[in-house]
């Protein structure tokens, strides 16, 4: 039986090639699982550490869900491509075949790998947050959800605007609500010419003093702010807390007006005023 067995060995040189496989492929093939074992376990680390980051700072799970795949299809193709090197294959066809079906592909999903892009940009530099109140261009909403390739804001009437994340990234990002304090900036009260420019200034700081919700520091500014075709307008800017601004920018106006009605200064409606010259013509007598 031996013999037999040594003589069929023999015949079809299986020593020799058993020998030629030990000392060629085999170290490829332990060199290749040794690759495998320890890219599986690189990507359960990296898979790890990203998990852990985006849980904090991805509150949409779809979003982190498609990181994740992402991430494992870069990481499965390095490794798979790392594998055939090990084995002997010449990989550099392979590359660049992927060099190039990444620059169609890019071409293809140009748009969407923009918004894409830039949503990234968000999640990390954080310029807004869900129920931040924020305004993009000339669009003013509350964000109600950061997407993979759009951001979802309600509007303060109620309507629901989507915006694709390369046009947010790409204007100026305005975050309302990103400070605790806010100034309130556009609150412009116009006096006649004929009243006290004084006394308006004393009632409405009165009027500031009385009011807990508006912060002693940085302390409010009362001032004169332009003079207007019909009216001298007074600039009001107090500070506030941001979720006070507008029911203190409301109660503002509203207790003004009463106090100047109370007070005698009034608040002008916008004239003009007409000069009409008539010239006069004396007849020639013939």
């Amino acid at each position: 039986m031996f013999e037999i067995i040594t003589e069929f060995f023999s015949k079809y040189n299986l020593m020799d090639k058993l020998a030629s496989f030990n000392s060629t492929w085999l170290p490829k093939i332990i060199n290749s699982v040794i690759v495998l074992v320890m890219g599986l376990i690189a990507i359960r680390i990296i898979r790890a550490i990203i998990q852990r980051i985006f849980s904090k700072d991805i509150g949409d799970k779809t979003l982190r869900i498609f990181i994740k795949n992402i991430l494992n299809l870069l990481l499965g193709t390095v490794i798979f491509v790392v594998i055939l090197s090990v084995l002997g294959v010449n990989v550099s066809g392979l590359i660049a075949g992927l060099g190039v079906a990444g620059i169609v592909i890019g071409f293809a999903l140009k748009d969407t790998l923009s918004n894409f892009a830039s949503g990234l940009f968000i999640l990390f530099h954080k310029p807004f947050k869900v129920d931040d109140w924020i305004k993009i261009g000339d669009v003013v909403g509350g964000v109600e959800k950061i997407g993979i390739a759009a951001c979802t804001l309600k509007s303060p009437d109620g309507v629901k605007i989507t915006i694709p994340n390369s046009k947010i990234w790409g204007d100026t990002i305005q975050n309302l609500s990103g400070n605790p304090v806010r100034k309130i900036f556009n609150l412009d009260i116009g006096i006649s010419y004929s009243d006290d420019m004084g006394k308006a200034i004393k009632i409405i700081n009165n009027i500031l003093k009385k009011d807990k919700r508006v912060l002693k520091d940085p302390a409010p500014q009362v001032v004169v702010k332009s003079l207007g075709d019909s009216s001298v307008n007074i600039a009001v800017r107090p500070a506030v807390k941001k979720e006070d601004y507008w029911d203190v920018y409301f109660d503002t106006v509203k207790k003004i007006k009463e106090e100047f009605d109370k007070k005698g200064i009034t608040i002008p409606f916008p004239q003009t005023t007409v000069w009409m010259k008539q010239e006069k013509t004396k007849k020639k007598k013939k």
